[in-house]
């Protein structure tokens, strides 16, 4: 079965943006793209931060410094 991440602004958006989703064939698909889409929004979202070596690390930093969230879930 498919698999749809999802990252979202937490709470309300104030923007007005919805959340973004993509659909990828395995679980694995779905956290690779997560992990480049941290890498690719880090340096403006982090304050120069360095960027972890870890994968999980740096996940777990960027999502707990900004107002989003992200879920992975089985679609059918």
């Amino acid at each position: 079965m498919p698999f749809v991440l999802i990252i979202r602004e937490r709470g309300h958006s104030w923007a007005g943006r919805g959340p973004l989703a993509t659909t990828h064939a395995t679980r694995v698909e779905a956290e690779a793209s997560l992990v480049d889409w941290v890498k690719e929004n880090w340096d403006v979202e982090m304050d120069g931060d360095p960027l972890p070596d870890d994968e999980e690390d740096m996940i777990r930093q960027y999502f707990d410094f900004v107002l989003q969230e992200y879920e992975i879930a089985e679609t059918s």
